[in-house]
């Protein structure tokens, strides 16, 4: 069933649908009730009249066969005296008045009415004396033969049985009214306390929601229904909450994916150019230097002989950054086998060592990775230099540990450290912290591709000694295999 607009309060439509049938049933209820009660305080109104009569009946005919006039006003009169009766009337066999007390009284013609009516017995009925609706209740008068010789009537006013009607009708509605207030009212408070109070907070929290507050969550309080519905609204957020973080999530992967492709496929063509290049250049350096050191052994001015070591010393470094930048182009086809750290960073330790510089080796637990020596070796070496050639007078540290199933290498030196900028930047192609002409920028994208080809990766932090701290991260191996322990 619709409402029109006007009830689309929920109280007014718990009023309407609920309330008021209830009220409608009980209004039904007690008109009802009111009809029977009603019908029964007539009955018993018209009883007491017919006990009234009948209490008058004997010395009434008692007199009236005696002819004693005085005996038949006193009893006549006594009747009277009663508030409940409004007139009393004897009339004898022929219809003449012989006694009266009332306001009012009866015709002649109503008089020989009753006497033809009272041969068959005592009798009731509403009538109306003289302009007055009244109750009259008629008995006949007999004599000592059984012969009806009177009829004594007695009356009661229609209005005051009317009236008593009406005072218990504005009581039983008043009453009802008042109860029905009493029940309006408990409805209202109610629903204000356990419906209207508790959807106020939930219509709340739903504009908090829908004004930004996205972490706001309603209240699981009041009516289970209630509850259940606040239930499902946090639920409803959570929900929309984890699939946003699941979105979120998924794009972001998706921009890392494409970095990472944008950035395979930039380093696969940075690859390709520099093998190319450096295979081009090859050729012609490796010219250049065999005819500056044949010139060596002609020459034997001192200028020249400088001119021409400086001209094999840039060769030679040109020959370096091309040996780099094959480096870089080319993954390492060799064969991956399990190699015992400690041999591994005492090897590059000491390659190191043989060009001057200074490494601290602190030795732990030994520990397998697998992987191949030479590419590996390489990392820890380029490394180790920058850390060497950062820090010139040291110290320059190599450690490593075992954490979660992870070999973990340090290089640590007290240098002047990397900042925040260029961090972003360091494992990028052709970026270098050292000045132009002394370094290529090859050396760190060198070490990322080689520990990525080894299921690892390459971090830099702050060091403990100052400076900065490269830390390579390798699966070690639980198990070895049969193969050959480098």
């Amino acid at each position: 069933m619709r409402f029109p607009s006007i009830f689309s309060n929920l109280r007014l439509v718990l009023i309407m649908q609920v309330a008021l049938p209830v009220l409608l049933v009980l209004a039904a209820i007690l008109a009802i009730g009111l009809s029977m009660v009603g019908q029964f305080i007539e009955e018993r109104m018209q009883r007491d009249l017919q006990q009234v009569a009948r209490t008058i009946h004997l010395p009434v005919s008692q007199a009236l066969e005696r002819e004693d006039l005085d005996q038949l006003q006193n009893s006549m009169a006594s009747v009277f005296g009663i508030t409940e009766v409004y007139g009393a009337y004897l009339f004898d066999a022929k219809g003449k008045r012989l006694s009266s007390f009332g306001v009012v009284n009866p015709t002649k013609e109503q008089a020989t009415d009753a006497l033809e009516q009272i041969v068959q017995g005592e009798f009731a009925q509403y009538e109306r004396i003289r302009g007055q609706n009244v109750y009259s209740f008629f008995m006949p008068l007999f004599d000592a033969t059984g012969q009806p010789n009177g009829l004594l009537q007695v009356t009661r006013r229609r209005s005051d049985i009317d009236r008593e009607l009406t005072e218990l009708k504005y009581w039983a509605w008043g009453g009802f009214g008042l109860v029905s207030l009493i029940i309006l009212g408990v409805i209202t408070y109610s629903h204000q306390r356990a419906i209207e109070t508790p959807l106020q907070k939930l219509v709340e929290s739903m504009r908090r929601v829908s004004h930004g507050d996205r972490d706001h969550r309603a209240a699981e309080r009041g009516p289970i229904e209630i509850s259940q519905l606040a239930k499902g609204l946090n639920g409803m957020l959570d929900a929309i909450e984890q699939a946003e973080e699941s979105e979120a999530q998924q794009r972001y992967a998706r921009e890392q994916m494409a970095e990472r492709l944008r950035q395979t496929e930039t380093m696969a063509a940075l690859g390709q150019l520099s093998a190319g290049v450096a295979h081009e250049l090859g050729a012609p350096l490796t010219v250049v230097d065999g005819r500056a050191s044949r010139l060596l052994r002609r020459l034997h001015n001192d200028n020249d002989i400088k001119e021409l070591n400086e001209i094999r010393q840039q060769a030679a470094r040109m020959t370096s950054i091309i040996q780099q930048l094959l480096s870089f182009g080319r993954s390492s086809r060799a064969e991956m086998r399990d190699l015992d750290v400690t041999s591994l960073l005492e090897r590059a330790e000491a390659l190191l060592a043989d060009h001057g510089y200074q490494i601290r080796l602190i030795k732990n637990s030994s520990a397998i990775v697998r992987g191949d020596s030479l590419s590996l070796e390489q990392a820890l070496v380029n490394l180790l230099r920058n850390a060497c050639q950062a820090c010139p007078d040291g110290p320059v540290e190599l450690s490593w540990e075992q954490r979660d199933e992870q070999l973990i290498i340090h290089i640590d030196d007290a240098g002047p450290g990397i900042n925040d900028e260029q961090q972003q930047q360091i494992f990028e192609p052709f970026v270098t912290t050292k000045a132009p002409g002394e370094g290529s920028g090859l050396g760190l994208a060198i070490v990322k591709r080689i520990l990525r080809e080894h299921q690892g990766e390459v971090m830099l932090t702050d060091s403990p000694l100052g400076g900065a701290r490269f830390s390579l991260i390798l699966p070690l191996v639980k198990h070895t295999d049969s193969g050959t322990i480098a």
